[in-house]
């Protein structure tokens, strides 16, 4: 019987002798399994401010990357989990507006521009979610996210300055314009 959790496990993989457990206790654990004989220092929890509902570690993918994501509310989060004993959060996305109940990779291929029967092959993250949503993430930019754009600062227009003499200024109609309010003038 394995006890890691305080709470219901929501998603439970296993891979590469590691057994990863998500759960509404609010963490992700990885444990080694099966258990060695001798006891070895576990990993800590990785926990998240809400319950965990999905994860992907995409080391027991074939891309075999030390990163595992995970889905809490409705936040997508990124850690480097290359060292288990020390995760790092790189990234969080406010992926959808209720709670995730789905991470999982996609290979996207399409062709090439320019280069005839060529494939172009593109690692994505589909998310779904209680929102009723189904969305896809490019994996390269949830790793590296595009640093924020700079913001420019637009010069306020200068007013006109005027001299107390000088006329505000009037409204002119154009000759079609004066034209047309004779004839609407005509009618009444």
């Amino acid at each position: 019987m394995f006890d890691y959790h305080r709470t219901g496990i929501n998603e439970l993989l296993y891979g590469q002798g590691q057994l990863w457990t998500a759960s509404t206790d609010e963490t992700v654990q990885i444990h080694p399994h099966p258990a060695p004989a001798k006891s070895l220092k576990l990993a800590p929890p990785i926990t998240h401010p809400t319950a965990v509902k999905a994860f992907l570690p995409l080391s027991l993918t074939f891309l075999a990357e030390p990163y595992l994501l995970t889905g809490a509310g409705g936040v997508i989060r990124v850690y480097d989990v290359s060292t288990l004993e020390e995760p790092e959060l790189i990234r969080e996305l406010d992926a959808h507006w209720h709670d995730l109940t789905a991470l999982r990779l996609w290979m996207r291929t399409s062709p090439v521009k320019g280069a005839a029967g060529q494939l172009k092959v593109e690692p994505w993250i589909v998310s779904t979610s209680l929102d009723g949503t189904i969305r896809k993430w490019r994996l390269s930019e949830l790793l590296n996210p595009a640093p924020p754009a700079p913001v420019v600062a637009t010069p306020e227009p200068e007013l006109e300055k005027t001299s107390s003499t000088a006329a505000p200024p009037t409204f002119q109609m154009s000759e079609e314009e004066e034209r047309e309010l004779a004839e609407l003038m005509e009618e009444d």
